[in-house]
Formats: C-alpha cells, sequence, structure tokens
C-alpha cells in the first residue's frame, strides 16, 4: 500500500571532503542520498520531498546546520503531529590532547 507521511521532517547531513584529503569520507554523501530516497518511499515512509533537507560538503556549513535546525523547529512548531529527524553522516578527529575538531579544522602540523 503507497503511503503519505505528511508530518514527517528531516535535516540529512554528509560531511565527505576534509582538508586531508586522504581523510575524506565521499561514501557520507551516498549515506543521505540513500537515505533521503527511502524516506520519500511511499513503499517505505512516503515522506514528502519538500519535507526534507539535505547539506553536504560545502553546504552542509555551521550556519547551514543552524538555519536547517531553526527550520525543523518551525515545523515542529506548526505541526503538532510532526516528527523530525536530524541525521549526521562524517567523522571528526581526536588529537593527542583529547581536543576534537571537525574534519574542517583539522591542525595543520598533523602528519
Amino acid at each position: 500500500m503507497l503511503q503519505t507521511f505528511a508530518h514527517g521532517y528531516a535535516l540529512l547531513i554528509g560531511v565527505g571532503q576534509c582538508a586531508d584529503p586522504r581523510l575524506s569520507l565521499p561514501v557520507t554523501v551516498r549515506d543521505i542520498q540513500v537515505l533521503r530516497q527511502a524516506l520519500v518511499n511511499p513503499k517505505l515512509c512516503g515522506y514528502l520531498d519538500a519535507n526534507l533537507r539535505s547539506l553536504h560538503d560545502q553546504n552542509a556549513t555551521k550556519q547551514q546546520v543552524l538555519n536547517g535546525l531553526d527550520w525543523l523547529k518551525a515545523q515542529a512548531t506548526a505541526d503538532p503531529e510532526a516528527t523530525v529527524i536530524v541525521y549526521y553522516s562524517g567523522h571528526g578527529w581526536l588529537d593527542t590532547a583529547n581536543q576534537s575538531y571537525s574534519t574542517e579544522e583539522l591542525p595543520s602540523d598533523r602528519s
């Protein structure tokens, strides 16, 4: 049976590019693409395409992620039956001093 889930909203974030190309994870963008396909498939989840936001690589900036979270909050506030998903695919880095970094902020002295 085909279904539509009009109350489902999702922010999908995939960060695969890295300052150090050896650490890039291009599969992260594929992760969000496949998840998006499953969410909009009327035989599976039936989310409306307009209810999904995808950010990846250069578009997945701090400001764009914050904007996406604000958008999700607005949807949930306006729709009392809303279900929201925030999905992130990527990685960061933990140095020897236990300082964590996102992949865009890797220290340049790393070997």
